[in-house]
């Protein structure tokens, strides 16, 4: 809360917007309350401090990977204990690329409050897709793997006010089941599962390609192993991230 415009103003006060304990020892001539009145040196009086405020604020205008606010305000400035106020601009993603961690975590202790305003998108990372074992006339695979559960948006460890209009907080979705083909990976960036497959020459498994940037559709990827004689043509995908949904993966019939 910034000092008083008007009306009575005490060091007290000026404690207090410090972050400080209302009856600590203070001067006018501290490097905390110069800073804080923008006085570098010089004369100095209670009034350069009239409407004064001690609250950090941090607009974040480009995409961030699994951001820690409480480290980020403390590398940007940030005292410790002043207010704090992040804004997350419009079209900006915070974002997470692995489940484990959250896209958004507050971090450690704010003495002053913390609050968050989100206007762009907070989303954690989609769970990879199930893979899963396919067969022909030669020769069976049985091997198979399940979807993972995606990751959380955001870890809270102190109180906070969040603001979300026009905004957008979402878990990555878990990773989608499998049939004959592949399923497909959970929204936030998920990769779709690979197909696994024995033919009569040589085992093979075809994989997805890499996750794209977040909030792009996802792509799909032909491959085919020369050592198979044509045996087995395969696709092999993933989601898209921040939401797109998996593309389709396919096996097509051996030739000769």
């Amino acid at each position: 809360m910034a000092l008083p415009l008007t009306g009575p103003l005490s060091l007290s006060q000026v404690n207090t917007e410090l972050g400080r304990s209302a009856g600590a020892t203070i001067s006018l001539g501290d490097a905390g309350v110069r800073g804080l009145a923008g006085v570098a040196g010089g004369a100095i009086g209670l009034g350069t401090l009239r409407g004064k405020s001690n609250a950090f604020a941090w607009t974040i205008t480009s995409n961030i990977q699994e951001l820690d606010v409480h480290a980020a305000a403390l590398a940007r400035g940030w005292n410790g204990s002043a207010a704090v106020t992040v804004t997350i601009g419009s079209g900006v993603y915070i974002w997470s690329d692995d489940v484990a961690v959250a896209a958004l975590r507050t971090g450690g202790a704010y003495p002053g409050g913390l609050t968050l305003i989100n206007r762009g998108f907070i989303m954690g990372k989609g769970g990879a897709g199930a893979s899963n074992a396919t067969t022909h006339a030669f020769n069976i695979f049985s091997t198979r793997t399940n979807g993972v559960a995606g990751g959380p948006a955001i870890a809270l460890s102190t109180p906070i006010t969040i603001d979300n209009a026009q905004g957008y907080i979402g878990g990555g979705g878990g990773g989608g089941s499998s049939g004959l083909a592949c399923g497909g990976g959970g929204a936030g960036g998920g990769l779709g599962g690979g197909l696994s497959y024995v033919s009569n020459l040589v085992p093979a498994v075809v994989t997805a390609p890499a996750p794209p940037s977040p909030g792009q559709p996802g792509s799909q990827n032909l491959t085919q192993d020369p050592n198979h004689l044509a045996f087995n043509v395969h696709y092999a995908q993933h989601t898209g991230a921040g939401g797109a949904g998996g593309n389709v993966a396919a096996s097509k019939g051996f030739s000769i």
